[in-house]
């Protein structure tokens, strides 16, 4: 499991510090602040954070609808607004760059977590081809490498490689990493649609496996550790062209 990783572009230091406060208190890893466009993009390139906070007015050089600007050009990684400036003009310049949220300062870790968990939320809808069920958008949603999951009123982001596997319970999905276990309100089959392919492969009606974490196989079953997991008859087959490939 791995924190939701946040970069800060403001200029004003105390303003920097009370977010990167808040930011810390609601469980999320701020991976740098920055006072201007230049080095955030260099931080980008190698911060990798999974959202942007930016202030619009970022003193000397781009501000942060330019810089917003260049995001959307090149690394595509989503951004909120925190900001005091609500004039038509300024509202009119942060449409055209589409924001994931916007917050008005002064704000509070409410407004944070909310604008967040949009932001991020919007985000993985908009990289989707087909619309996302109602029930993942409430309590999972995927960005790039990773499953982003509702756990204690918060989001924690779990990379797909730390997923070991997934077990259906009715309605409801259980993931299993090697530390913790996660509950989502969807089926099994729609987190296999989600998490499709190598290294994920439906073994039995009820469960979802990483292949690249399977310890040992014997008739009927796969070990992932030392949990032994089922393999249905008609998913067998399947699975021996993946673990051939290994």
């Amino acid at each position: 499991m791995s924190r939701i990783r946040i970069l800060i572009v403001e200029d004003e230091p105390l303003i920097a510090e009370d977010l990167r406060g808040h930011l810390e208190e609601l469980g999320y890893a701020v991976v740098g602040t920055c006072d201007n466009a230049l080095d955030a993009m260099s931080e980008l390139a190698t911060g990798s954070p999974d959202l942007l906070l930016l202030d619009i007015n970022l003193g000397d050089g781009a501000d942060g609808i330019q810089l917003a600007e260049k995001v959307n050009a090149k690394q595509g990684t989503p951004f909120v607004f925190v900001t005091s400036h609500s004039d038509q003009a300024t509202l009119e310049r942060v449409k055209a760059v589409r924001p994931a949220g916007f917050i008005l300062k002064p704000f509070d870790e409410n407004d944070l977590r909310t604008q967040i968990e949009l932001a991020l939320a919007r985000h993985a809808t908009h990289l989707e081809a087909t619309e996302m069920p109602v029930e993942q958008e409430r309590d999972q949603f995927v960005i790039a490498d990773s499953v982003f999951v509702k756990e204690k009123n918060r989001l924690v982001k779990v990379p797909f490689s730390e997923i070991l596997y997934a077990e259906a319970y009715d309605n409801y999905t259980k993931l299993f990493t090697a530390e913790h276990r996660f509950t989502v309100s969807a089926t099994l089959k729609a987190v296999a649609d989600r998490l499709a392919g190598p290294p994920f492969l439906r073994v039995h009606r009820s469960y979802l496996v990483n292949v690249g974490h399977i310890t040992a196989l014997e008739e009927g079953y796969v070990h992932i550790g030392r949990q032994r997991i089922p393999v249905g008859k008609t998913f067998r087959e399947e699975l021996m062209k993946h673990v051939r490939t290994l």
